[in-house]
């Protein structure tokens, strides 16, 4: 099962920015939170920390009449680049001569972590100020996210008091202990960066882009029995290169917390999978098998989540 867990940690014009005021009603400003990573220019570096590591990567973002462009670039670890083209997202990872290219339809990366819409947060998490901070030398307002139900965890994010862009997420599991978190340390926020700098950076290397087989319809799988809040935001077929036949993959979200949902066709004489639940950290694997399918259901959700979307997963006729 490692392998899954190895898989999951890996259209505007600029907007005026719009000041937090800790006073205002939460919801209000969470919602100026939401909208400010992609309305806004900016340049920084930022650490996501997370099972005693620490990973390191610098995020130039621009807005123009063209619209969105982002090109985030890993500082450690395997060198590899994400560049954002408004709503196609690309992986550039560099293999000598050679660079190859995945496009990545459901990759979000820091600081655009919520929904531009915040109704599926505010409907499910209460959120409440905690105050003010100083992340990055800019002074910044922070937010609790406390689940209304057992079915996620919590969250703390800090944002920048002037301009609303997102500074610091923290996960938390449920006993309030960090598990995770991104945070700035070092960001300008006004200046659009130049075009140039928001390329891949391996123009000097031959292209080969990975296949990746997108559902051009929905499959027929389908969960009966969806835990409140989540829904079904993106599904598409890919290939691994250790499976021997595609894996559909289905994604559901509350608009914070993510969960993939792995769809497999067991061939014939396999050995048997691993089957149950584990977990790691404030990750959930639980794994079954229906028919000829084995079926992977992972999130950084309780328990409970996970079993309520595995266990109603089901094949329905379709017309």
């Amino acid at each position: 099962m490692k392998w899954w867990f190895a898989y999951f940690a890996l259209s505007c014009l600029p907007a005026h920015a719009a000041s937090l005021d800790v006073n205002a009603n939460p919801n209000t400003n969470l919602a100026i939170i939401a909208k400010a990573s992609a309305q806004l220019n900016y340049d920084g570096t930022f650490m996501y920390q997370h099972d005693g590591h620490i990973e390191i990567s610098h995020i130039a973002h621009r807005v123009d009449s063209a619209g969105e462009l982002a090109k985030l670039d890993a500082l450690s670890g395997p060198p590899h680049a994400f560049v954002r083209v408004n709503d196609a997202v690309y992986c550039y990872i560099p293999d000598g001569n050679q660079v190859r290219v995945e496009r990545r339809p459901q990759h979000q990366f820091f600081p655009q972590l919520l929904p531009v819409n915040v109704n599926s947060i505010t409907e499910h998490y209460t959120v409440k100020p905690v105050g003010y901070d100083t992340i990055a030398e800019h002074k910044s307002i922070g937010y609790n996210l406390i689940p209304n139900d057992a079915y996620r965890y919590p969250y703390q994010l800090w944002a920048d008091a002037e301009s609303g862009l997102l500074l610091k997420f923290i996960r938390l599991d449920n006993k309030q202990n960090i598990v995770g978190q991104f945070s700035f340390s070092q960001v300008d926020i006004g200046q659009a960066p130049e075009r140039a700098q928001l390329q891949s950076g391996y123009s000097n290397k031959k292209q080969i882009m990975m296949p990746s087989k997108e559902t051009t319809a929905k499959s027929t799988w389908r969960v009966t029995k969806l835990p409140p809040g989540y829904t079904l935001i993106g599904e598409n077929q890919r290939d691994f290169p250790h499976k021997k036949t595609s894996v559909i993959h289905q994604v559901y979200s509350d608009g914070l917390a993510i969960i993939s949902i792995f769809i497999e066709t067991i061939p014939p004489a396999s050995p048997a999978a691993p089957q149950g639940l584990s977990t790691q950290g404030i990750i959930s694997l639980y794994a079954h098998r229906i028919a000829q399918y084995q079926i992977t259901a992972l999130g950084e959700v309780p328990s409970a989540t996970l079993l309520m979307l595995a266990d109603h997963l089901k094949q329905v006729n379709t017309p």
